[in-house]
């Protein structure tokens, strides 16, 4: 008897099933240990995860991306060292920031995500509640900045308090090809 091949039904549920993965909102979950401590929040996705930490969001995109959003928890540090020619970084780094800003995940989303790794449990990660948006409070005097997904894109809003001044906003961004600003 030879290998099996999937009939076209099973094909259509995996593309099926691969689609809603993909419509799914950006998950931001805290940082209890399953990545670096810099990290406050992680998210991942289908070819992508992201980093936050106080002062900077960290994108990495590609096939290195895709394997540990699959393979479980990632380290910074290492994809740094071993970035692949199939992986791209993308920082973006608010220059002058408050260093110790106040961190919270806004609006919590059903379910939970587990790290089982290995057969120690006192390296396991359980019960991780996910949210939809992370703020950081006063990254500068009297402005937040909000991160959140749009279609499963990264955006972030200044909020800006009144009386506040925006030109206090600075940020780099790395491992971009290019950039552009559209209207």
């Amino acid at each position: 008897s030879g290998a099996r091949r999937p009939s076209n039904a099973v094909s259509g549920q995996n593309l099926t099933v691969a689609a809603h993965h993909a419509a799914l909102p950006m998950r931001f979950e805290p940082n209890v240990g399953q990545t670096d401590a810099p990290v406050d929040f992680l998210a991942r996705g289908t070819g992508y995860t992201l980093f936050l930490t106080p002062t900077e969001s960290v994108l990495v995109l590609g096939k290195r991306a895709t394997a540990t959003a699959q393979g479980g928890p990632s380290r910074l540090e290492t994809i740094e060292r071993a970035q692949e020619p199939e992986t791209a970084i993308v920082r973006s780094r608010l220059e002058g920031a408050n260093a110790q800003p106040v961190v919270e995940g806004l609006d919590p989303l059903p379910g939970i995500t587990n790290y089982f790794i290995g057969n120690d449990p006192s390296q396991w990660y359980t019960d991780i509640v996910s949210f939809s948006r992370v703020r950081y409070s006063e990254v500068y005097p009297g402005i937040d900045v909000v991160y959140y997904g749009n279609e499963n894109n990264l955006e972030y809003d200044f909020i800006v308090a009144p009386g506040s001044d925006p030109a206090a906003i600075r940020f780099t961004i790395d491992g971009a090809d290019r950039l552009s600003i559209d209207d």
